[in-house]
C-alpha cells in the first residue's frame, strides 16, 4: 500500500488522507484518527478502508456531513453495504458510501425530530426492484436494532433507490427514480393497451423486466441498439401487430418524456419480449 499523509482528522475512526500522487482519500480503520494529527503519515496495518475523494462540491458537502455525523454511523453504514454488496454480486460503487451516509444521517436526525418518512414511489421498488428492497430491508432491520430506533418500510424503499443507483457509475439518483416512473409507466401502457395483468411470477416477466430496466437506462443515456434487422422487425411487425402498436405507444412515451426517438432494433425487441408475457388469443 503506498504511503498516505494525514490532510485533516474527521473522527476517531476517519481521516481525510493524500497520496503521493496528490489525490484525497478517506481512510477508515478503528482508532485511525485517535493519535494522528495533520502531516503524519498513516499506519497502514490499521487502514480497513480506503475510498477515493472526488474533487466536486457535494464530495465536499459528504465530507462535512461524515464530519459531523456520530462515529458509530460511517463502520455501521460501510458493515450494511458490504452486506448488501454480498446479495448483489459485488456490484455496489465505491461513492455508494457517501450518499448512504448522507442519506442515513438525515433520515435517523429525521426519526429523533418525529418527521414522518415518506416514499411515493415504495410500491413500484418493491415491485421492480425485489432483491435490493429485500437488502434494503435488512438494512432497516440492522439499524433499527442496533440503535434501537424503528425505521418504517418506506425507509427501506428509501435505501434500495440508493442500491439501484449504487450498482451503476452513471445514473444518479435523480435518473434512479425517474427509471422506477418510467417502469410503472411503461406497465401501465401494457396494462391498459392489451386489458390484462401480466403474470409478474413468470419468468418472462423477469425477463421483460430486466429488460426494460436496461432499456431505460439506454433511453436516459441517449444511446441505443442499432444494427438495423429491417427484415427480422417487418416479420414480427406484421405477425404481432397489436404487439407492434403497443411497442409504438412505449416509443411515443419515450418520445415525449426524454426526446429520444426509438430506433427500430428497440421497437423490435420490445415487441419480441411482449409478445412472451402477452401471448395472442392463439397460442
Amino acid at each position: 500500500m503506498e504511503k498516505m499523509t494525514v490532510v485533516k482528522v474527521l473522527n476517531n475512526s476517519l481521516v481525510l488522507a493524500s497520496t503521493p500522487g496528490h489525490e484525497d482519500v478517506i481512510a477508515m480503520g478503528k482508532g485511525l484518527g485517535f493519535s494522528s494529527r495533520p502531516g503524519d503519515e498513516l499506519d497502514p496495518q490499521k487502514i480497513e478502508k480506503i475510498y477515493a475523494v472526488q474533487n466536486s462540491p457535494a464530495a465536499r458537502d459528504y465530507l462535512r456531513v461524515i464530519e459531523n455525523s456520530p462515529e458509530y454511523l460511517p463502520p455501521l453504514v460501510q458493515s450494511l453495504i458490504d452486506q448488501a454488496n454480498v446479495g448483489l454480486n459485488g456490484r455496489l460503487s465505491e461513492q455508494l458510501f457517501f450518499t448512504l451516509m448522507d442519506h442515513l444521517s438525515f433520515a435517523i436526525e429525521r426519526f429523533h425530530k418525529g418527521i414522518a418518512i415518506q416514499n411515493r414511489l415504495l410500491f413500484e421498488v418493491k415491485r421492480f426492484y425485489p432483491r435490493e428492497f429485500a437488502l434494503a430491508q435488512q438494512a432497516v432491520n440492522t439499524l433499527n436494532q442496533r440503535l434501537a430506533i424503528s425505521l418504517p418500510e418506506e425507509e427501506a424503499g428509501n435505501i434500495a433507490f440508493h442500491l439501484v443507483n449504487g450498482q451503476t457509475e452513471v445514473l444518479n439518483m435523480e435518473s434512479t427514480l425517474l427509471s422506477v416512473k418510467m417502469l410503472k409507466d411503461i406497465f401501465n401502457i401494457i396494462k391498459y393497451h392489451f386489458r390484462v395483468e401480466i403474470d409478474r411470477d413468470s419468468l418472462n416477466y423477469q425477463r421483460f423486466l430486466t429488460h426494460l430496466q436496461f432499456f431505460i437506462q439506454r433511453m436516459i443515456e441517449r444511446r441505443q441498439i442499432a444494427t438495423k434487422d429491417d427484415f427480422i422487425f417487418e416479420q414480427v411487425r406484421g405477425e404481432y401487430p397489436d404487439h407492434y402498436r403497443a411497442s409504438q405507444l412505449i416509443g411515443e412515451y419515450v418520445l415525449n418524456l426524454l426526446q429520444v426517438t426509438l430506433t427500430t432494433d428497440e421497437l423490435l425487441y420490445l415487441m419480441i419480449h411482449l409478445v412472451r408475457v402477452v401471448p395472442t388469443e392463439t397460442e
